[in-house]
């Protein structure tokens, strides 16, 4: 039985935390099904010596299953579970990490706001935050990060939405320089084939509310109340510590997220 995998794929499963030894156990379960240790291990080629280690650490991490009897068996778990397991230890642990370094450093950085001058501002009206944007975007020399629930220009929102957004995303494109990452949740073809080299694109299934942040020292958020223009709130910060909040978040999401 041939067990070969992409690069792609066994790149990917390492990034989920599985050993070499591991992805061939598995890979060997997914294509064999109820299997003793002794012949998972001539599937996969992991030594016998190691099998059992080697499936206990899957165990252990959700990917298989454990079969009382003699001989004992192992099952393979499907790999949209594994996958929807790994993302939620993720966010466990990073909402638990958060929340130490929230509990210890918020109090510190407040503190440090007080003592200098505030660097945030608020925007209030969609024409307002695009404006702001397009104008972040005019003094990027390395670094563009965005996150937009759409590139879609041609929504039945409004013609001024459209507009707006419009303006928005043609200045993206045409920049040169710095490099530029877009985090967003459809791509339409007309938009997809203006995309430019120095621009990278990835996708995921739900992206709430933009965001940018322009060379780790500006950072921009916008939040829609409603339709209406003046529901439309920008909070607007040159701090580098907010940036880099904004930038760690970013990066969270980015690692989550399909290319395009």
């Amino acid at each position: 039985m041939d067990l070969k995998i992409s690069e792609a794929t066994l790149k990917a499963m390492k990034d989920l935390g599985l050993t070499e030894y591991e992805v061939q156990a598995y890979v060997a379960l997914v294509d064999g099904g109820q299997l003793p240790a002794s012949e998972i291990s001539a599937m996969s080629k992991v030594p016998y010596s190691r099998i059992y280690d080697v499936l206990g650490r899957l165990e252990e991490k959700g990917f298989v299953q454990i079969q009382r009897g003699r001989p004992t068996r192992y099952v393979a778990k499907a790999p949209t579970e594994v996958v929807r397991l790994v993302r939620l230890d993720v966010e466990e642990r990073i909402e638990k990490s958060g929340k130490v370094v929230i509990d210890e450093l918020q109090p510190r950085f407040e503190q440090e706001l007080h003592e200098q001058p505030r660097d945030v501002w608020l925007l209030h009206g969609r024409a307002a935050i695009v404006a702001k944007a397009i104008g972040m975007l005019d003094n990027a020399r390395e670094e563009v990060l965005l996150s937009i629930p759409s590139l879609d220009i041609t929504s039945e929102e409004g013609t001024g939405y459209v507009e707006d957004l419009s303006g928005l995303i043609d200045r993206l494109l045409n920049l040169r320089n710095p490099k530029i990452r877009i985090l967003t949740s459809d791509v339409p073809k007309t938009v997809k084939a203006l995309v430019p080299e120095n621009t990278e694109v990835r996708v995921r299934e739900r992206v709430f509310g933009a965001g940018l942040v322009i060379d780790r020292r500006e950072t921009l958020i916008m939040i829609a109340g409603g339709d209406e223009d003046s529901t439309f709130l920008g909070v607007y910060s040159s701090h580098a510590v907010f940036a880099e909040m904004s930038s760690s978040y970013f990066e969270s999401l980015w690692t989550e997220s399909k290319p395009l």
